[in-house]
């Protein structure tokens, strides 16, 4: 039928809203003309009709018009690293933990309990895998004992870091330029021990070079996030001296001689002034700390000795040839090992129970973030762990070293006057040059 003829007022209605292939009526066109009309409220309003009615037409929705992006191209899933897995069955096989005649088995395990009562510990299965890696270190570098310093943490990757003892002192390294201050031997002052890092458990554990005084002085004013990589450069001013495997072994010199502890009662000096472990029975010997007691800082003392303002633990020899009449230098008090801790560097807690009537107490270093020591009364157990940045805490914002200022002229040296080059020769140079030019034209 036609909608002349039609009677029914919603059939009519029904007319007008059929859409067409753009989903358009006649219904939904007039009402959003009339909106249109409406909302502008323009002076003619019938003439601007057929212009509003286009304007509304070609704004209205047009799905052929529209583009569908792609679906993103498939890829293969990625495949774990091979690698990885082979060297964590070589970690796990049974056999791992053996260890060799003379050599002190890693306490990780035992150290564990006592780290985890202080919530400072690895998870177990890291503890676990870090344990292995320890032995598989021990066996290869025939190290008389090892022990797991800690974990310094990196912006891409982490170190994992033992501290070792070796049976003998390793091969010295290169010879290198002299210096003013002489890094101290193998098994004294700040390198007393050896230290070596990984990024994975699993992985190859590499040691770092002997720590220089240069290096311990340079890092105490730099302060540079780890990176993870051993060779890349340590950018910043003054120029650090080597790269990041030295300024993480400053680093870590500087960690242990400030922050290992030990109860008063475990160790005493020899007659050398070396560290060894005290007798119980010896004269004036410390009674063991009872729980309530390693709460006192006295409780406490450093296993290191402390480093000096020239980035050694000992000061420079005199020298031999020194004149007679000239004072005695001006030399830094040094700080031997087994000193107490100041208060104020440290933070008491405890004590926790531990089960089967022990307790632990630790104290966690106020200078140097993420170190802590553990210790247990009862059975006179103690563990040390530094899980951090490798960076101390700043006295205020960080603020670099300005360059040195700009060398001006000698206020003393009299001015002399440059001397000119002579016409003749300016003259030569120039048509040298001249001539050139037209060598090289008439070539092209």
């Amino acid at each position: 039928f036609r909608p002349s003829a039609m009677s029914d007022k919603a059939e009519a209605v029904s007319f007008l809203q059929r859409p067409n292939e753009k989903g358009v009526s006649v219904y939904s066109h007039l009402t959003d003309v009339l909106a249109t009309i409406l909302a502008s409220n323009p002076a003619d309003a019938l003439g601007a009709f057929e212009a509003l009615s286009a304007k509304v037409k070609s704004s209205s929705f047009d799905p052929a018009a529209v583009t569908v992006p792609p679906p993103p191209p498939t890829t293969a899933p990625e495949v774990p690293d091979s690698g990885w897995l082979e060297r964590d069955a070589a970690l796990l096989k049974p056999g791992s933990e053996d260890e060799a005649d003379g050599q002190i088995p890693p306490s990780l395990l035992d150290d564990a309990r006592l780290l985890d009562a202080a919530g400072a510990s690895l998870s177990p299965e890291e503890t676990y895998r870090a344990h292995l890696s320890l032995c598989a270190l021990q066996r290869t570098a025939k190290l008389l004992s090892v022990r797991f310093f800690g974990k310094i943490l990196g912006t891409a990757a982490d170190y994992y870091v033992a501290e070792a003892r070796r049976a003998e002192p390793p091969e010295p390294p290169e010879a290198s330029e002299p210096s003013a201050t002489p890094a101290e031997e193998y098994g004294s002052g700040c390198n007393a021990l050896s230290y070596f890092v990984t990024p994975e458990l699993g992985g190859t554990w590499e040691e770092l070079p002997s720590v220089t005084p240069e290096a311990i002085v340079a890092a105490s004013r730099t302060r540079k996030f780890f990176t993870g990589s051993l060779d890349a450069d340590v950018c910043c001013f003054p120029p650090f001296p080597g790269t990041e495997r030295h300024y993480l072994r400053a680093q870590l010199a500087r960690i242990a001689h400030g922050t290992t502890l030990c109860p008063s009662h475990k160790y005493a000096l020899s007659p050398e002034g070396a560290v060894e472990p005290a007798d119980p029975e010896a004269e004036g010997a410390l009674p063991p700390p009872t729980s309530s007691q390693l709460c006192e800082p006295a409780s406490w003392r450093h296993k290191n000795m402390g480093i000096l303002a020239i980035g050694r633990c000992t000061n420079l020899p005199s020298p031999e040839e020194a004149e007679a009449d000239a004072p005695p230098p001006q030399l830094e008090p040094e700080k031997p090992a087994l000193l107490p801790i100041e208060a104020s560097d440290w933070a008491l807690v405890g004590p926790a129970a531990l089960g089967g009537g022990a307790s632990v107490v630790w104290s966690r270093s106020l200078r140097w973030p993420g170190a802590i020591a553990v210790s247990e009364a009862k059975k006179g157990r103690y563990a040390n762990l530094y899980l951090g940045y490798g960076h101390p805490v700043a006295a205020g914002p960080m603020s670099p070293s300005p360059p040195p200022p700009i060398e001006g002229d000698d206020p003393t040296a009299e001015p002399v006057e440059a001397e000119d080059m002579p016409l003749d020769d300016e003259n030569a140079a120039v048509r040298e040059a001249a001539e050139a030019a037209l060598r090289a034209g008439a070539e092209e």
